[in-house]
């Protein structure tokens, strides 16, 4: 884990939406969602909730 995925994990527990998100930080949607998914593997557990539109954290997103 480095300082950027925290970055990016706290931009998107604040948005919620993985495209404002990969806007606001300068990368693509899918290479936010690898990031995101690469944390929660090294966390062992997921941090969001997702569909089409939008991310949800859940409660172990939100203790972390």
């Amino acid at each position: 884990m480095n300082y950027r995925t925290l970055e990016l994990f706290l931009h998107l527990a604040n948005t919620l939406h993985f495209g404002k998100t990969s806007r606001a930080c300068y990368i693509s949607p899918s290479a936010l969602s690898r990031t995101i998914k690469r944390l929660e593997e090294e966390v062992g557990h997921r941090l969001f909730l997702r569909d089409n539109r939008s991310a949800q954290l859940t409660p172990i997103g939100v203790k972390f």
